[in-house]
C-alpha cells in the first residue's frame, strides 16, 4: 500500500531544502507502530533544537506523536490509538500528515 507522507518544516532552511513529502510502500497488514517505525528509519522527519515533537495524523485524525531521536532521554512514539491498529484501516485517503503544533 501506497502512503503518501507529508511534514512541517521545522526551520526556513528545512522549509527551502525539503523534502516535504515522500511516498512510502508498507504491507497491506502495517500496523500504525510498524508505519511509525518505518518513517523513523526513512530518516524523513526533522527536528531542531525547538522542534521536537510531531504529532503525526491520518486521514485528519490524531493518531500519535513522535519524538526527536536527539533529545535525551529517548522517548518512543505516545499512541491516542492503539498501536496495533492496522494503518489501511485509518489512512482512507492514503495520507499521513506530522505538524509540530496541534491543530
Amino acid at each position: 500500500m501506497k502512503i503518501d507522507v507529508h511534514r512541517e518544516a521545522c526551520c526556513a532552511q528545512d522549509d527551502q531544502l525539503g523534502p516535504l513529502a515522500m511516498s512510502l510502500e508498507v504491507a497491506e497488514q502495517c500496523s500504525l507502530a510498524e508505519f511509525l517505525a518505518a518513517v523513523a528509519a526513512a530518516r524523513f522527519l526533522q527536528y531542531s533544537a525547538t522542534h521536537t515533537a510531531l504529532h503525526c495524523r491520518v486521514a485528519g485524525r490524531p493518531v500519535a506523536t513522535v519524538f526527536s531521536p536527539y533529545t535525551l532521554p529517548v522517548r518512543t512514539p505516545e499512541f491516542v490509538v492503539s498501536p496495533a491498529t492496522l494503518l489501511h484501516d485509518l489512512a482512507t485517503d492514503h495520507r499521513v500528515v506530522f505538524h509540530f503544533d496541534p491543530k
